[in-house]
């Protein structure tokens, strides 16, 4: 009775019994698997048993019914579900860079979700090429909410001494991830920074430039300078490769190398670093030439390699600072009576400013001015650029330019002696040999002509209209733009009202339109301007009458009208003279239009009526296409007279 009670659902019922599989499969009623060994367990299934335990095995293996598909909020979630970062960055791949074999080498990688809702993922074998490498370690954290991070632990053991490019297998519950994995070894990567070096020297000075080299690999590479004996037959990276090639393996290099030329033969690019390498070049002669370099490197060193490099070192030695920039200053075609201006660049090589002025010879002297006439033209700079000052030419042609210039007359595009080529001399207090350059200029009209200087219109009635043709010849060597901007308002031209285009030595025909509102005597000007604005009077006249009859109305508008129907229209006709009129009104052929009377005689001051009939002449070709579908094809065409009215 002192015993404790304990409760009746907690006692045992060793009567109870418990659920049970239906097929106990690979699992004994002792507990053990299948009564023995899993090998006499498995050699104890069929063949369709086990061929079902394998398939089940590789769809586990594979993720099936482990992967599903994450909709939150109506979105299905697509993309990377874990984010790979380094020391809070993202990272697109896990790099181990420069690395030696036989060291260790461990990184640290957090995998951040995602995704939009939870998720889990499980690491996969890495591929057997390099699974011995690597030891990957992390404290799985189960479920990870959106956002939540996990630290994945690599440690890296090369053996050998290649690059691996390969991916650490994830699977989550959206779907198989891989983390790309690039593993590199030291490289010999050395890159110029320009391979083509210019020297522009003047006689007397010396200049020093860089061949610049970047060094991008883990990896101190030895540099060998030595002068080719000849250059490659063309630039191509191919053609240079070969070339290079052969020179190290015949020994095709120069004997004697460039005197004026001096360098470091041998250098070396250290690891991510800058090299620069001093070449100085010391002119003993005006001239140019072109010295080939191969810049070679040890083989061997690393898996890729830069290859050799062609270096092309342009030397150009100058006799003087000033010059310039152009030998001849061509102002091409230009009209007398008109200015002009140009630029004339003149630069200093020099390391000290220099005075320099610009000297009109006596051929020019009045056609011809600069401004300033005297500057100092500044040195150049640092980078070798040369200093520049520019005048201002300003040059004004008369026709007496020709005769004064006849020696250096020469002939010019169109086959004349009108084109005018003389030097200009440039002035240098310090420098002993003086500067020239070339002034060329072909001289040319501006002038156009017409194919009359006196226009007559003849006598006319008022408000009627005569045209008379006028040409316009332009005699000059430049394209050349006429119009005829202010006119009297008797007076239109056409075509464009009398603006147009003149080529040289073209010729074109306007019209000149008067219609006079007065019954008087004209007398008047016409005044075409040019393009070089210069104005070309036409002298016109005419004699305006006044007209024996006049009509209430000289436009009709009529209406629409059917093929088949008739408009009629009235108006009168009054003779103003003191005469008798006879008239005749004539009818275009052929326009449906009908007047009656066609001839009448007027006493002074009387008025007579006038009948106009209009009738369509045929009927038009879609109506006759109309009628045909409306009336089943059984009408053709109307019986319409093509005649007058």
């Amino acid at each position: 009775e002192g015993e404790a009670q304990v409760p009746e659902a907690s006692k045992p019922r060793l009567d109870e019994t418990h659920a049970v599989p239906e097929f106990t499969g690979l699992w004994s009623a002792g507990g053990e698997l299948g009564g023995g060994s899993p090998k006499k367990a498995w050699n104890q299934l069929s063949k369709l048993e086990q061929r079902y335990m394998e398939e089940a095995l590789a769809r586990k293996k594979a993720g099936h019914g482990w992967i599903e598909k994450q909709v939150v909020g109506g979105r299905e979630f697509k993309g990377t579900a874990f984010v790979p970062s380094e020391k809070g960055r993202d990272v697109t791949a896990i790099v181990f860079k420069d690395f030696e074999p036989g060291k260790v080498y461990k990184r640290k990688v957090t995998l951040t979700n995602a995704s939009l809702a939870f998720n889990t993922f499980k690491l996969l074998d890495l591929p057997d090429t390099v699974k011995d490498f690597f030891e990957i370690s992390y404290t799985h954290p189960g479920a990870m909410s959106p956002g939540m991070m996990c630290d994945m632990h690599i440690r890296f053991e090369p053996k050998v001494n290649e690059d691996l490019i390969e991916h650490i297998p994830l699977l989550c519950k959206t779907g198989p991830q891989h983390i790309p994995l690039r593993c590199l070894t030291k490289k010999a990567d050395v890159t110029a920074k320009s391979t083509d070096i210019d020297f522009d020297v003047i006689m007397g000075e010396s200049q020093t430039l860089q061949l610049v080299l970047a060094n991008r690999g883990a990896l101190d590479v030895p540099i060998h300078l030595r002068q080719l004996s000849s250059l490659p037959d063309d630039l191509s990276p191919q053609s240079v490769a070969t070339h290079l090639a052969a020179a190290e393996a015949e020994g095709l290099y120069a004997e004697v190398p460039e005197a004026t030329l001096a360098y470091s033969q041998d250098s070396i690019a250290a690891n991510y670093a800058t090299t620069k390498i001093d070449l100085t070049f010391t002119p003993s002669a005006p001239g140019e030439a072109v010295v080939p370099l191969h810049l070679r490197m040890p083989k061997g060193l690393s898996v890729p390699q830069s290859p050799d490099m062609l270096v092309l070192v342009r030397l150009r030695a100058y006799e003087v600072p000033i010059y310039v920039l152009h030998e001849t200053m061509d102002f091409r075609c230009c009209c007398l009576g008109q200015t002009y201006s140009q630029i004339i660049p003149v630069c200093n090589r020099g390391k000290v400013a220099l005075k320099a002025s610009l000297v009109v010879s006596r051929e020019l002297h009045g056609f011809v001015s600069f401004s300033p006439d005297m500057a100092y033209v500044q040195a150049r700079d640092k980078a070798g650029r040369p200093g520049r000052f520019d005048f201002k030419m300003k040059f004004e042609p008369e026709r007496k330019l020709l005769q004064r210039c006849k020696d250096y007359l020469v002939e010019g595009p169109t086959g004349l002696m009108d084109t005018i080529e003389i030097p200009v001399r440039v002035g240098v207090p310090d420098q002993t040999l003086p500067v020239h350059f070339n002034f060329r200029v072909q001289l040319t009209t501006g002038q156009i002509k017409f194919s009359q200087e006196e226009v007559d219109f003849g006598t006319l009635a008022v408000n009627d209209s005569v045209s008379v043709k006028l040409g316009v010849t332009n005699v000059g060597e430049l394209p050349q733009r006429v119009g005829f901007p202010t006119l009297p308002r008797e007076v239109t031209v056409q075509p464009n009202t009398g603006f147009i285009s003149l080529l040289p030595g073209e010729e074109r025909n306007v019209e000149l339109i008067f219609c006079p509102f007065s019954d008087i005597q004209y007398s008047f000007a016409v005044t075409a301007v040019a393009g070089s604005n210069t104005q070309y009077p036409v002298q016109c006249k005419a004699v305006g009458v006044a007209a024996p009859v006049e009509f209430t109305c000289t436009n009709f508008q009529l209406r629409a009208c059917a093929p088949t129907d008739r408009v009629q229209q009235s108006f009168f006709c009054t003779n103003v003279s003191k005469e008798t009129a006879s008239m005749e009104l004539l009818v275009p052929k052929n326009s449906g239009i009908k007047l009656s009377p066609i001839v009448a005689m007027l006493e002074p001051g009387q008025t007579g009526r006038f009948q106009l009939d209009f009738c369509p002449p045929y009927q038009p070709e879609h109506l006759v296409q109309l009628l045909a579908t409306l009336t089943g094809g059984r009408t053709s065409k109307m019986g319409i007279k093509k005649a007058e009215g």
